[in-house]
């Protein structure tokens, strides 16, 4: 009798660590959720982004002043704005459809990746106030 109270005590155990390990494995990994985990993601999107921006700028710009100037994250990561210069509008229309479709093809999968989604993000580019061109899972346009 002793025995099976043994061999029941420490199959419980078992099935508890089992349990608990399961839970851990499955649910969000640490500080990757609240207000900490979306400052993290964001960060590492702005970085990522950057360097999509000159690699881009890099392969597209033409007498060496850059096209794309700067990013911006907004709404939480949904969004990623990005400003051009003055080089943009002496672009002929089908190299900015290049480089949009550049930039949009690798910022997805980043953006997916990072906030382990299916969905797209938007993408806008903006020369001051103005919208030149959009990517979205929509829309995608070049002005």
């Amino acid at each position: 009798m002793g025995k099976k109270v043994v061999i029941l005590v420490l199959g419980g155990a078992l099935l508890v660590s089992l349990v608990v390990t399961m839970v851990r494995i499955s649910g969000p990994a640490a500080g990757s959720s609240g207000n900490r985990g979306i400052q993290n993601r964001e960060a590492a999107l702005r970085e990522k982004a950057g360097a999509i921006l000159t690699v881009a700028n890099q392969n597209f710009s033409t007498q060496g002043a850059p096209l794309l100037l700067a990013s911006s994250l907004r709404f939480e990561g949904e969004v990623l704005r990005v400003h051009v210069g003055s080089g943009w509008d002496r672009l002929a229309r089908t190299r900015r459809q290049a480089l949009v479709d550049f930039v949009s093809a690798r910022y997805v999968p980043v953006w997916q990746k990072e906030m382990k989604s299916h969905r797209e993000p938007a993408i806008v580019f903006r020369e001051g106030a103005r919208r030149v061109a959009l990517h979205t899972a929509i829309d995608h346009w070049v002005r």
